[in-house]
């Protein structure tokens, strides 16, 4: 039975209820961790205030503001972490419109479907599994149908995967490595015949495990948006109370690279992993213009003393660059730091980087005339940077 909509901070432990279930749909490779969304939210906003995340990757920070009863507003300007947010806060409501919609996918599957663009596609998917997937390619229409968006969800959740896990050859779950490493990898480990997965059976079986709680009692209850948040973050019915948000790390995060094949999967990108680096932002002045005009549009829909919570990159070409745009956009608050944990993975190790990394740090921005949370116990008091 779904955690009731009273329920200030529902237990997302375990797999128990509808809420648990939805709220880690959507492997991402850069997500805040639920219980951080969950603690940080329960202590830093009251229930029908308004939590907004221009930033919001798969959603985790709106759905766990949804489920707890406050406003949800969020935007991304990444097909495939839209579609995430967009369906755990607003799965369409039947499992059994689900799998007919998963059955009419497969009915569409044409011979040519089935065959292979490259060798990566033929040592990642066997003809039965390619055939489904590019049959949803051209059937899903994600971006109007709710029911649709469901489904190409699913298939985004399952399309790579540990053997046995999803429709693919052994493959990392969180982002798409490069098809010529993928190729060499699977050669060298005599990884040359993809399993051989009835897709159709296979995501209605998943789609039946995710429903087996329900849907969310609060789904519906957020408003999210795919785009540029300068021009794109949806209105929220009352001005946010907190803005918690991770920006993109200067000269690091590229979500088109590392979203490539679900991008492909979704019709969004070619069916070879596109390097290009307008998503990774290497250029100073474009990083910190993008920077500023998404927290401007922020500030926008924000009431004047909402408490801000960035989570940033600690190496200072992003760390220095949100420190000086927060600092001019909220000069009546007060900073806080504090270095957040350190990852367990880095994305350069995935490459055979094992290095120490600088790691995050977290900024929280409180208004002078509000006393320090106890949440932010830890965090040390700066100048805030005023130009």
């Amino acid at each position: 039975m779904s955690a009731p909509a009273c329920c200030e901070t529902p237990d997302l432990t375990g797999f128990r209820t509808a809420e648990a279930r939805w709220a880690r749909l959507g492997p991402y490779y850069a997500m805040f961790p639920v219980e951080f969304a969950r603690e940080t939210i329960g202590a830093l906003s009251r229930p029908g205030d308004t939590v907004l995340d221009p930033f919001c990757g798969r959603g985790t920070a709106p759905y766990v503001a949804m489920i707890s009863g406050r406003g949800a507003v969020g935007c991304d300007v990444n097909p495939v972490a839209w579609l995430y947010a967009s369906v755990k806060t607003d799965p369409h409501p039947s499992l059994a419109d689900v799998q007919h919609r998963i059955e009419e996918v497969a009915v569409a599957v044409r011979p040519h479907d089935r065959l292979p663009a490259n060798e990566f596609q033929a040592l990642a998917y066997a003809p039965n599994a390619l055939g489904f997937i590019n049959a949803a390619r051209r059937v899903l229409q994600w971006r109007e149908s709710r029911l649709d968006r469901t489904v190409a969800a699913f298939l985004l959740q399952h399309l790579h995967a540990k053997l046995g896990q999803g429709l693919s050859n052994q493959m990392r779950p969180s982002r798409a490595m490069c098809p010529d490493y993928s190729v060499r990898w699977w050669r060298a480990r005599g990884l040359t015949t993809p399993p051989d997965v009835d897709a159709a059976s296979f995501l209605a079986e998943r789609a039946a495990w995710r429903y087996a709680k329900g849907v969310p009692e609060r789904a519906g209850n957020a408003r999210l948006s795919l785009g540029d948040a300068t021009d794109a973050l949806p209105d929220g019915e009352a001005e946010a109370a907190l803005v918690l948000t991770s920006p993109p790390y200067a000269g690091v995060t590229n979500y088109r690279s590392d979203n490539w094949l679900r991008l492909w999967a979704l019709g969004e990108g070619p069916p070879r992993v596109d390097w290009s680096t307008s998503q990774k932002f290497t250029n100073p002045e474009k990083y910190e213009t993008m920077l500023n005009s998404v927290m401007q549009s922020a500030r926008d829909r924000a009431r004047s003393d909402a408490i801000w919570y960035l989570r940033v990159d600690a190496r200072e070409r992003t760390l220095a660059v949100a420190r000086r745009i927060m600092g001019a956009l909220l000069p009546a608050h007060r900073r806080y730091e504090r270095p957040s944990s350190p990852p367990r993975r880095t994305q350069t190790a995935l490459y055979g980087d094992h290095r120490v990394k600088p790691g995050d740090v977290d900024l929280v921005y409180v208004p002078r005339n509000r006393r320090k949370p106890a949440l932010l116990r830890s965090f040390s008091l700066a100048r805030v940077a005023r130009g």
